[in-house]
């Protein structure tokens, strides 16, 4: 006789283990998936995939997933009614511009108050709690502690993209409340984006079937992104926690794990985005690249432009740009000319753009002081590279340098990877004064002779090093070749069949033999999951 009560306990159990990362996602969630939406009619297919995401929300959030719903029923309504303002002939083109701009207001504030309340209201409650202090105010703050739903950070942004298309005219108001409800729970990007436009998931409705193509270039781009993850990020998670919990460092113990943290975020972070960006590729949906190559680029400015994409794309073109040419800035812009000449007023209009992009970049990030110094520091080093930058330019000139030159390309890159590794250090710390003081050490204390010593007792062994160091030897042969402009794929694709079989199958067995997992290895979470 079947015992109810036990496959339920064991069927929550499994649900808890369900990410791109286990083996419950690739043997029950992505081939059950497959199968049904195969089977279901074409028209019929897109309920597969709503089902497919709610479930997946479901196993990670629990109830929480009727905040995603009631966000896409809110979503799918004021993207009817900011249509409708647009189309109001009672009204003069001024008005309806005016009655538009009032509901996509009304809207995004409400969807950001929705962010605060899931993701920041504790952290608004202590830090008022700290301030009445100073003025001898008594204020108390009970701690909400209340649970976030997955996902909300990208879902948020991409409800903003969608409603602002509308508003600006670029893309109609979606009829289907389904496919909204879909848009904005595809289980593939839910967890750690990339943040989609609307238009980037018309391919989503369209309930095309399930090509042997698209599986060859999904399950190979899910393995990619396994094995950035589980063969190098993974490794590296025992020592980057035991360097940024422990209480005794010297400098180059905290430039190490600085070091060990920026690799193990690059690989964690885009070795998901390749599982996420395989995954949707299986239903015939092509999500946007979020990295191109960052550490290739030849400074900060560029590395945010090849680093997280999608984001940085967001705040450009709903932040900077909307700043940037805002009435009161290109006013005051002038006043600058007029009054203080070209040269001053080139640097404002950059600053004024700059700040805000950048402290939402941290601000988005979470409810913690360290990731809001975080995007200032970003702020303060591409803002003076903009103002720097044709000073340098003559600078490389008069000592006739060329900017393709090996010196000045040796120079770029390695400022960029401080910069980098620094931020990182800061991003990575629980707080903001230990990162200070991690940084302190790095200018004070910076000898190498604790971690030469104690280099095997920070949560990697030699068999861990040996995996992590072939694993970047790896990666970093695949991003060269990608600079270069070389097609690998298509060179592996090229190979007789039974040379593809044999690679593809070292691979899996690669990933599988030296993955951190098993004893030592607790899972390890999607970094970029949190946020």
């Amino acid at each position: 006789m079947l015992d109810i009560q036990y496959i339920i306990e064991s069927l929550s159990e499994w649900w808890k283990q369900l990410s791109y990362t286990t083996w419950m996602y690739f043997a029950l969630l992505l081939p059950v998936t497959m199968l049904i939406y195969q089977l279901f009619p074409r028209k019929n297919r897109r309920f597969v995939l709503l089902a497919a995401g709610w479930f997946f929300f479901f196993s990670l959030s629990g109830i929480l997933l009727f905040a995603n719903i009631l966000s896409s029923v809110f979503v799918w309504i004021t993207g009817q009614k900011l249509e409708e303002a647009g189309n109001d002939k009672s009204l003069g083109r001024k008005e309806r511009q005016k009655k538009k701009k009032r509901v996509l207001l009304i809207s995004v504030l409400v969807l950001i108050l929705v962010l605060i309340l899931f993701k920041y209201l504790d952290f608004i409650g202590l830090n008022l709690v700290r301030l009445t202090q100073l003025f001898g105010i008594p204020f108390h703050w009970k701690l909400l502690k209340l649970a976030v739903p997955v996902g909300i950070s990208y879902y948020t942004l991409e409800s903003i993209s969608y409603l602002t298309e509308i508003y600006r005219g670029n893309t109609e108001a979606e009829k289907s409340l389904v496919n909204v409800c879909l848009f904005m729970s595809f289980f593939p990007k839910l967890v750690e984006g990339p943040v989609t436009r609307f238009d980037e998931g018309y391919a989503l409705f369209s309930g095309e079937g399930i090509k042997e193509e698209n599986v060859a270039y999904g399950y190979q781009r899910i393995l990619w992104g396994l094995f950035k993850k589980l063969c190098i990020a993974d490794h590296l998670s025992p020592a980057v926690s035991q360097i940024f919990e422990g209480e005794y460092m010297d400098g180059g113990v905290a430039l190490f794990g600085a070091f060990l943290f920026t690799v193990q975020e690059y690989m964690d972070f885009s070795g998901s985005i390749d599982v996420a960006i395989g995954s949707a590729g299986i239903f015939g949906v092509s999500l946007p690249e979020n990295f191109r190559q960052p550490f290739f680029a030849k400074n900060a400015s560029d590395f945010w432009r090849r680093w997280h994409i999608t984001l940085g794309r967001f705040f450009r073109e709903y932040i900077f740009y909307p700043v940037a040419l805002a009435r009161p800035v290109t006013r005051f812009t002038k006043k600058v000319k007029d009054t203080l000449g070209k040269n001053v007023s080139k640097l404002v209009t950059p600053a004024i753009a700059l700040f805000p992009v950048w402290l939402a970049n941290g601000v988005w990030h979470g409810a913690r002081w360290s990731y809001i110094f975080y995007g200032m520091y970003y702020f303060v080093i591409v803002y003076l590279e903009t103002v720097l930058e044709e000073p340098v330019q003559k600078l490389l000139e008069r000592i006739h340098l060329r900017e393709r030159s090996v010196p000045v390309r040796v120079f770029r890159y390695l400022k960029l990877l401080i910069i980098v590794v620094i931020g990182e250090m800061f991003f990575r710390a629980e707080t903001l004064s230990k990162g200070i003081d991690m940084f302190k050490l790095i200018l004070t204390d910076l000898r190498f002779d604790m971690v030469v010593d104690h280099i095997q007792d920070i949560g990697i062994d030699r068999y861990g090093y040996i995996v992590i160091i072939a694993g970047i030897l790896i990666v970093s042969f695949v991003e060269i070749m990608k600079e270069a402009g070389l097609p690998i794929r298509a060179g592996i694709e090229s190979l007789p069949l039974p040379c593809r079989f044999v690679f593809w199958y070292a691979c899996i067995f690669f990933v599988i033999l030296f993955g951190a997992y098993g004893t030592g290895y607790d899972s390890v979470d999607l970094l970029y999951a949190q946020f």
